[in-house]
C-alpha cells in the first residue's frame, strides 16, 4: 500500500490511486500521522510505502524513532527530493536526512544512483519484510548510461571498477557525474580512478570498506547531502577504527544554508558535477 502526506496532481502516487484506489492513502499534510499510520498498516501485515519529501520527513522524526524504529517495524520510506531540489528553494533541500537517520538503530538506508537501482531497491524492500527501510533519491530525471549492478543485495556495494591509485566512494545520485569525470581523467592522463557505488549507507558494506582501506591511499567520497555527520563523516569514523593512514576528501554541502538556485547550478557551485569532481580528483592527485 502507499501512504503520502500530500499528493500533487500527476505524481506517481496520484497515478497509483487512480489504478488502485483501495491501496493508496492520502493523509493530508500530516507527516507525523503518515509515519504512525504506516506503522499500523505494517503491524497488520501490509507492506506500506510511505512517501515523504526528505526535508519534510524532519517533521516526523519523533514518530519515526518511537513508532517505527524502536519497534523494528517493516515500513518502507521513500524520501523524494533528497539532496538539493533547485527551484523549490532553501526550505525544500533534502540535505540532512543522512545525518539524522543513520544514528537510529534498526533502520536500513539505501541511496540509489539511478532509476534502475531505485526500482531494484524498492523491489528489495518489498521482498525483505523486516526492519524499517529508507530509500532516498533526488528530484529530476535519471541518467541512462550509468553503471548498474546485476542484482541488489542488502548491504552490498557495487564495484564499478577497481583500477587506480585513487578511489571514489559514491553514495547516491552523482555516480554518472563521477563516471564522466573518470573518463576525462583517463582521456587526459591515461590514468585510472577506481569507482565504487556504495548504495547502502546502512548496513554499510564493511568488507568493501576494509578492502578500500588496504588498497587505496587516497579516497574521495561523494554525497548529495551535507558532509557534516553524513557519508563522509561515516567513512572517517570507519577510517579511525581501522587506523587508516591515507587521505580522505569529502564532496558534499558545507555547513551553510544552501540558497535558491536550479539543481544544475547548485551541483556546479558545490563541485558535485563532472567538472567539480574532476577538479577534486586533480587536487587529490597532487597531495
Amino acid at each position: 500500500v502507499g501512504v503520502t502526506p500530500a499528493m500533487p496532481s500527476g505524481c506517481s502516487m496520484d497515478i497509483m490511486m487512480d489504478k488502485y484506489p483501495d491501496r493508496v492513502f492520502d493523509v493530508g499534510i500530516a507527516e507525523q500521522h503518515a509515519v504512525t499510520f504506516s506503522a499500523g498498516l505494517a503491524v497488520e501485515g501490509l507492506i506500506p510505502f510511505c512517501n515523504i519529501y526528505s526535508s519534510f520527513f524532519q517533521r516526523a522524526y519523533d514518530q519515526f524513532i518511537h513508532d517505527v524504529c524502536l519497534q523494528d517495524i517493516a515500513v518502507v520510506f521513500c524520501l523524494d527530493r533528497a539532496g538539493v531540489v533547485g527551484e523549490d528553494g532553501a526550505t525544500h533541500h533534502g540535505l540532512y536526512d543522512i545525518p539524522f537517520l543513520r544514528v537510529i538503530p534498526n533502520v536500513q538506508i539505501i541511496a540509489p544512483s539511478s532509476k534502475a537501482t531505485l526500482e531494484m531497491a524498492m523491489d528489495l524492500a518489498m521482498k525483505q519484510k523486516r526492519h524499517p527501510i529508507v530509500i532516498r533519491y533526488p528530484r529530476g530525471n535519471s541518467p541512462e548510461k550509468v553503471s548498474v549492478p546485476q542484482d541488489l543485495e542488502m548491504g552490498k556495494a557495487h564495484v564499478v571498477h577497481e583500477e587506480g591509485e585513487i578511489v571514489i566512494l559514491n553514495l547516491g545520485s552523482q555516480l554518472y557525474e563521477a563516471q564522466k569525470a573518470i573518463e576525462q581523467i583517463r582521456k587526459d592522463t591515461g590514468k585510472n580512478v577506481a569507482l565504487i557505488d556504495v548504495l547502502f549507507l546502512k548496513p554499510l558494506d564493511r568488507s568493501m570498506i576494509q578492502t578500500v582501506f588496504s588498497t587505496y591511499k587516497k579516497i574521495l567520497t561523494i554525497e548529495d547531502g551535507t558532509i557534516k555527520g553524513g557519508f563522509y563523516s561515516l567513512i572517517c569514523e570507519e577510517a579511525i577504527e581501522a587506523d587508516y593512514k591515507g587521505k580522505i576528501v569529502g564532496l558534499g554541502y558545507p555547513d551553510i544554508v544552501v540558497e535558491h538556485a536550479s539543481r544544475v547550478e547548485l551541483l556546479h557551485d558545490f563541485g558535485l558535477d563532472r567538472d567539480g569532481i574532476l577538479n577534486s580528483l586533480q587536487k587529490i592527485n597532487q597531495l
